[in-house]
């Protein structure tokens, strides 16, 4: 556990700070969360009336903040709350939802085809009608997304389109008011309803307030407008105690509403003073030489800021930084592939890095075809063993006893499970002599189909969630093992790793909220969370350049690294000095300071069957 007597100067003045707004202006390696972490430790520490909320990006992220302040402080604390953005807005509209319609218990949409079927609900009702609206309804879930991310209340022009179509207004207020009706809400409806919440109830944003008298935001580059206006609506003040860590040069989520505008933001909202911790502990010189001349070409909040290395090589390779030309695409990967074995690096420390999903799955393949084991990480919001689906649809049931959607769920997991198909229809009209409870009419309904058969999980479900609601009982009892005698599962791998998944996803939630969280903040925590199993220890991992932020690697091989791919074509057609072609040169700096050891470029001489010339960003950073 790092003290505070291991930090430098710039640390310690930052970990330090007590009252007023601060911006620290982090680059990549330079333990701007370590500060973050600290920092909230001691003003716990210090003082019994500090209570402190941290706001970040990702469950990851979340988690490790959360274990760092609890090891400081020796234990769990409830004067603490270390989350994300979407977590917090769930919390909030949890406690105080009704006076916007949301009503305890609400069920978060993770599925498009659950999104698709609120959207035609809202399309019903249109006055004129869907002949205007795209037919792909997926696209229009897109728009959807964009609307939320960029806060839009429903009204007038949007912000980020440059024409607004003339239904979309409409179409917005009647998809909102859709998600209020289902009491269902989706990623980008939390933080809508939440800031509606606090902007319409004065009262309620008063109370929200006075829980948090320091608050702290991580990654503060990547938030879009509605988080930042969340930001705002929880803390007004121009002095408040709002801490903020931040890298203008790793803005690379402008597609998500992300954008450098939001520091001018900052300044003008707050009364903020700048610390910088320029000193890198990841990257070895000769990679923070070559990234800080290729962000040099952007423009930058602080034009004369550089990253300073503190870190050499932990071995003597030959090439710190390389760069490779092969003539076909799918030659950079059997070069990966043998320069791996060559070298004698381990499999599991290199990390295969790519502009786009396809550049990153093909090298994936071409890795498999050459015997190696390769991961190409995709989010999953459900898990896909029938087993799990049973035990997550019959929590889910459980809930909210009265829910059409999950009984459809779980009668359709069920019949995944066990080849026993039960209709829906038939549990509806059993419900209706039990007191509309569809879980234990579901229940009994599959007892009589099986009679005979010793089904453990018809059991288990009965005992823990229908005769009674012991939902950490049937949670741990299934994940230490009894999964195993729920049915004939063929993917019995595959399902030993999701389990594995939810096991370390159910010890986060348990850490963030205590023992005693209820059923429903329990499903929504797992609603909030990808359930992508963690690579294989010797896997090759393969990842786009804006999946590997926040990550490192002991090796990179940073592939695609040609004109028209990285940067892209659509970048480079807006111009050179674009503000697409700047977010291309961050996101290519994001990838290269992802190198704790060797940081090895290449390119093919021809992608997809067009000639390519090298990447302006090999010589803008000295290569």
């Amino acid at each position: 556990m790092i003290a505070l007597g291991d930090l430098n100067a710039n640390q310690r003045r930052a970990v330090d700070w007590n009252d007023g707004p601060l911006l620290v202006l982090a680059g990549p390696g330079s333990g701007k969360t370590v500060v973050l972490t600290l920092r909230v430790a001691r003003l716990l520490e210090e003082s019994e009336n500090v209570s402190a909320l941290a706001l970040t990006f990702t469950n990851k992220a979340a988690a490790e903040m959360r274990d760092r302040v609890n090891r400081r402080l020796g234990g769990h604390t409830d004067r603490a709350l270390l989350c994300t953005f979407h977590a917090f807005a769930a919390d909030v509209l949890g406690q105080h939802g009704g006076h916007v319609g949301i009503r305890p218990g609400f069920h978060l949409l993770t599925q498009d085809e659950d999104r698709i079927a609120i959207l035609e609900d809202a399309v019903r009702d249109l006055p004129h009608g869907d002949a205007a609206l795209p037919a792909d309804r997926k696209n229009v879930l897109q728009l959807i997304d964009r609307l939320f991310a960029e806060s839009y209340v429903g009204e007038g022009p949007s912000a980020s389109l440059a024409s607004t179509p003339q239904w979309l207004p409409s179409l917005f207020q009647q998809y909102c008011g859709a998600l209020v009706d289902a009491n269902r809400l989706d990623f980008g409806s939390l933080l809508h309803f939440a800031n509606r919440l606090l902007r319409e109830k004065p009262a309620v944003a008063r109370v929200v307030r006075l829980g948090w008298t320091h608050i702290c935001v991580d990654e503060f580059q990547d938030t879009n407008r509605a988080q930042y206006d969340l930001l705002r609506l929880i803390a007004p003040g121009r002095h408040h105690n709002l801490f903020v860590v931040a890298d203008d040069d790793q803005i690379i989520y402008q597609w998500n509403g992300a954008s450098p505008k939001r520091f001018d933001d900052l300044r003008l909202d707050y009364e903020v003073d700048t610390i910088q911790l320029p000193e890198s502990y990841r990257c070895p010189p000769e990679i923070v030489r070559h990234a800080n001349r290729l962000i040099g070409h952007n423009t930058r909040l602080i034009a004369t800021r550089k990253t300073v290395s503190l870190r050499e090589p932990q071995a003597p390779y030959a090439g710190v930084v390389r760069h490779e030309v092969v003539h076909y695409q799918n030659q950079e990967a059997e070069f990966v592939g043998r320069d791996i074995q060559e070298r004698g690096l381990v499999p599991g420390e290199c990390a295969v890095l790519g502009r786009t999903n396809r550049l990153v799955q093909l090298a994936a393949e071409g890795l498999q075809l050459a015997g190696h084991e390769a991961f190409v990480p995709q989010r999953k919001s459900e898990f896909d063993s029938p087993i799990l689906g049973v035990l997550v649809e019959a929590l889910r049931l459980a809930n909210s006893r009265h829910d059409r959607v999950v009984l459809r769920r779980i009668c359709t997991r069920w019949e995944r499970l066990t080849g026993f198909v039960i209709e829906p229809h038939a549990v509806g009209a059993a419900a209706a002599l039990a007191g509309g409870d569809f879980l234990r009419a579901w229940v009994e309904l599959a007892e009589a189909a099986e009679a005979g058969r010793d089904r453990a999980p018809l059991k288990r479900i009965r005992t823990d969630l229908v005769d009674g609601l012991n939902f950490p009982e049937i949670v741990n009892v299934v994940l230490d093992g009894e999964w195993q005698s729920w049915g004939d599962d063929d993917a019995a791998g595959p399902t030993a790793d999701e389990v594995e998944t939810w096991r370390a996803l159910h010890r986060d939630i348990v850490r963030e909220c205590g023992p005693r969280v209820t059923l429903n903040t329990y499903l929504q925590r797992l609603d909030l969370s990808s359930k992508t199993p963690p690579p294989a220890p010797n896997a090759i991992q393969c990842i786009t350049v804006h999946r590997a932020k926040g990550l490192q690697f002991r090796h990179v091989y940073l592939i695609g690294m040609a004109q028209e791919v990285f940067p892209s074509y659509r970048a480079l057609q807006r111009g050179p000095a674009s503000k697409e072609v700047e977010e291309e040169r961050r996101s290519c700096f994001v990838a290269i300071t992802r190198a704790q050891e060797t940081l090895t470029l290449t390119r093919a001489r021809e992608y997809y069957g067009y000639g390519k010339t090298a990447s302006q960003f090999l010589g803008e950073m000295g290569v």
